[in-house]
């Protein structure tokens, strides 16, 4: 199978369903989406910190270099 590939994913009783490679949306400070959702995350490519929306303000994970 392709690295880069969808997969088929057996839902039962004849059903199945096509999915794609998960994505993680990135923006910098000046790009984060105007009106966020409570659960949003994605990585700030300015600061190198994957962050969430808790609802209320943006929470920051840094990612280090080590």
């Amino acid at each position: 199978m392709s690295k880069n590939s969808q997969l088929l994913v057996d839902l039962g009783q004849g059903l199945s369903m096509m999915i794609g490679l998960p994505r993680i949306a990135s923006w910098d400070n000046q790009s984060r989406p105007k009106k966020p959702k409570k659960g949003m995350f994605g990585f700030n490519l300015k600061s190198n910190s994957l962050e969430f929306f808790n609802g209320s303000y943006w929470l920051e994970a840094p990612l280090s270099e080590n």
